[in-house]
């Protein structure tokens, strides 16, 4: 286990901060790839994440990307991708979802059809707790 701290002293060299104060604890880390497809229908798998030691009240999930994109992104979906999404489950478990379901239209009397859209970048997840 990853262990981050730091330790502040005063000018007469007494400890005002440590490692006792905040601590900084990485539980799991998990590589997710870029994806880049889309389909009809609603989805509602994920991929599962099972961190020993993972309690909401006093842990976190740290996405980062793994790559950025080589130009100033807009601020809306393009081809690049987005980072993934997370859902505490309960206890240890959790959720990473790779895609967003939506609604799009037939282009037939105003109909609409479920469609999803994997789009992501590559991305690190961490699980951290913090003390």
């Amino acid at each position: 286990m990853d262990i981050f701290g730091f330790e502040n002293r005063d000018a007469t060299n007494r400890v005002t901060l440590s490692m006792d104060d905040f601590t900084l604890f990485k539980l799991a880390q998990m590589q997710v790839p870029a994806y880049n497809t889309r389909g009809y229908g609603y989805r509602t798998d994920y991929l599962l994440m099972d961190v020993p030691g993972y309690d909401p009240s006093n842990c976190f999930v740290l996405i980062t990307p793994s790559v950025y994109a080589p130009y100033e992104q807009k601020g809306y979906s393009d081809s690049w991708g987005m980072i993934p999404t997370y859902k505490e489950l309960g206890g240890t478990k959790i959720a990473i979802y790779t895609y967003v379901n939506r609604r799009e239209p037939t282009g037939v009397s105003g109909n609409y059809r479920d469609a999803w859209v994997q789009n992501t970048c590559p991305s690190t997840i961490e699980a951290v707790r913090f003390r």
